[in-house]
């Protein structure tokens, strides 16, 4: 399962450098819903700098994910300046909560 959303994530288009970073999350959600593995639509906070992904996962490949979608955002030159964004995982049955997270490329 994390293998299909990396290789989703690999085809995220590079974002010109100047990008809004609101336009850089949503365009990670839509890479993140079409993968289909989503147990909800992904949400994105623009007050809180937040990007929150639900999807029926354990922590371990969670934070896998997590790391792997970073790596594929630096390599698609996608940066999310002028203040700390998060990539949030929470999985349907952790009420709410963040079973991985990490930054989001400056």
């Amino acid at each position: 399962m994390k293998i299909i959303f990396l290789a989703a994530a690999a085809s995220l288009v590079a974002a010109p450098a100047l990008a809004d970073a609101v336009q850089n999350a949503y365009l990670l959600c839509q890479v993140i819903d079409n993968t289909g593995l989503s147990s909800s639509p992904c949400e994105v906070s623009g007050w809180s700098g937040t990007v929150t992904a639900t999807i029926d996962m354990d922590s371990a490949n969670a934070r896998e994910t997590c790391t792997g979608m970073v790596g594929m955002l630096k390599q698609k030159s996608v940066r999310f300046e002028g203040r700390q964004w998060t990539l949030q995982i929470t999985s349907p049955y952790s009420g709410g909560n963040s079973i991985a997270y990490c930054d989001l490329p400056q």
